[in-house]
């Protein structure tokens, strides 16, 4: 508790302690519990934004075609300051006054793609909200090549990587840097571990941030790294996924991106469990070989530090109406336990604009969507809602399903990572939505959500331009006209001097500092400040 309300004085925040233990342990009754399938309802913009004139979310053709994309689009979120850089990747991370965004290292001085300045995780200072400043970059084998797998630990001051190279990296390498400074992190150890099937996708902290989880796409398995001494990690456990267990190779399914409890659900301590964003195995658009959506794990056991660890499925809740689980984060509504976790590709798949057609064809979405999951009851996980935008609306196929060409790669409008703005008490949820952009929800009632913001990041001015730092370019089978950019990270809500702003990135505008105009409408949801997401991985 300390470095949080350390890092709540140095930005000036409020932290009312009280308010979130009780707002964490007081269930209030929310409207009747019939799942909300959506599309939710937009939001109203401030005159002189410059808002979206097609369906939500939608960067129609001919302003593709004209130009228009090149500048941002936006309500009720304002720009307030920017560090372009050489373009973002997959992550932002931060701590303290601190941003940590990662960049395309793999990628850079390949396929004609430029040479990044500052390879690896570039570290800015963001003390002044008007002018976030580099500082520095971090380039040990890990965070050079990194890709799904960074996470900051708070309450250690401790940030991690894996070498990803892509997502699927050859070399069983991690680093672990002390972030006491944040602005200057120091290197503890940049480790090859001794384990040829640790090949990273995606990592999360244990919140107690003495275990360091990652996640192999390729390999189907899980892996757990004692962090206790962070100069000298060790493997903890190497799971593949015995006896068809779910999430892995004999269930037809991929353990995909991960986060743990934070908090105690279910009698369940913080730590002990992981919720999985799994793949599974698509024949047809809504036709599924294997479970796609969530499952949770026990993970008590190597929590605990047992000998030989056993991880068990406590249970599972799957869709079709959507494609590649992401990430599961955690947050208390009104005192009860959600889950958002959503598909980085709509129901005919990643690849565009053929998998939008063939979804549209059969009635379902053609881009992913977010979701909040009731998991009060971690046996019986139930959808609580969808956070679906217009683009992602079967309705609206017939003006959507070919905005996103096979050049422009396989996401689409599809979201990609969320952030809840308390996760003791969650009123508000950012998502990163590819080309869609961030979009803000008024989740207070988690049936009946709604959209109140936006930004959507510029394109290259230059249509031929590469960025270096983002993932724009040949390896994700993305080339020229570049009339968009992509928003994949996750986001963050700091409040300073009773204003909410928030902290994004957009893959050619890099780093944003926002801040929300339509303040009055946030006030009355009540939204209990919180130093910008400490308690929040990743």
């Amino acid at each position: 508790m300390r470095n949080v309300c350390q890092m709540g004085r140095s930005f000036g925040l409020s932290l009312v302690v009280g308010s979130l233990v009780l707002a964490a342990a007081t269930p209030v009754k929310v409207r009747a519990q019939t799942p909300f399938l959506g599309p939710v309802p937009t939001p109203v913009c401030q005159p002189g934004d410059r808002a979206e004139t097609g369906v939500d979310g939608q960067l129609t053709l001919t302003k593709r075609a004209s130009g228009a994309t090149t500048r941002p689009y936006n309500c009720n979120l304002a720009i307030v300051g920017e560090y372009a850089g050489q373009g973002a990747g997959h992550q932002l991370m931060w701590y303290g006054h601190c941003a940590y965004v990662t960049t395309e290292g793999y990628e850079a001085g390949q396929k004609g793609v430029p040479p990044l300045l500052h390879p690896g995780i570039q570290v800015l200072d963001v003390s002044n909200m008007r002018d976030p400043r580099y500082v520095t970059h971090l380039d040990d084998p890990a965070t050079l090549y990194d890709w799904e797998d960074g996470s900051v630990n708070p309450q250690r001051a401790l940030l991690g990587s894996a070498e990803s190279w892509m997502g699927g990296g050859p070399q069983p390498a991690v680093s672990f840097y002390n972030l006491s400074d944040c602005a200057h992190p120091k290197l503890l150890s940049s480790e090859q571990i001794p384990d040829p099937n640790l090949v990273a996708h995606a990592g999360n902290f244990a919140p107690d941030g003495k275990t360091y989880w990652i996640a192999s796409f390729n390999k189907f398995r899980l892996y757990a790294i004692d962090v206790s001494d962070p100069r000298h990690p060790r493997e903890l456990i190497d799971w593949d996924f015995p006896n068809n267990q779910a999430g892995g190779a004999g269930a037809k399914q991929i353990c995909h991106r991960i986060s743990l409890n934070q908090f105690a659900v279910d009698g369940h301590p913080p730590g002990t469990l992981l919720f999985c964003g799994v793949v599974g195995r698509m024949l047809h658009p809504g036709d599924f070989e294997s479970g796609n959506g969530l499952v949770i794990y026990d993970v008590s056991q190597v929590q605990e530090r047992r000998p030989h660890p056993v991880i068990k499925v406590i249970s599972s809740l799957y869709w079709v109406n959507g494609d590649i689980g992401i990430e599961p984060d955690l947050a208390f509504i009104h005192g009860k336990p959600y889950l958002g976790v959503g598909d980085e590709c709509g129901s005919g798949g990643c690849s565009d604009p053929k998998g939008a057609v063939d979804a549209c064809a059969v009635g379902l979405p053609p881009n992913g969507m977010e979701r909040l999951i009731d998991i009060s009851d971690l046996k019986k996980p139930k959808l609580a809602s969808l956070l679906m935008l217009g683009v992602a609306d079967p309705q609206n196929c017939k003006l959507t399903e070919n905005d996103i060409t096979a050049t422009m790669g396989g996401y689409g409008y599809s979201v990609h990572d969320c952030t809840f703005d308390n996760p003791m008490d969650a009123k508000l949820l950012a998502c990163s939505s590819h080309q869609a952009g961030v979009r803000v929800f008024d989740i207070a009632d988690p049936y009946h959500p709604k959209e109140i913001a936006y930004f959507v990041g510029p394109a290259p001015k230059d249509p031929d331009e590469i960025d270096p730092g983002s993932l724009l370019n040949a390896f994700q089978q993305v080339s020229p006209p570049i009339n968009f950019a992509w928003s994949k990270a996750h986001s963050r809500f700091v409040w300073q001097h009773g204003q909410l702003y928030l902290w994004v990135t957009s893959s050619h505008g890099g780093f944003y500092t926002l801040k929300f105009e339509n303040m009055t409408a946030i006030r009355k949801l009540r939204p209990v400040p919180t130093p910008g997401n400490e308690d929040y991985q990743d």
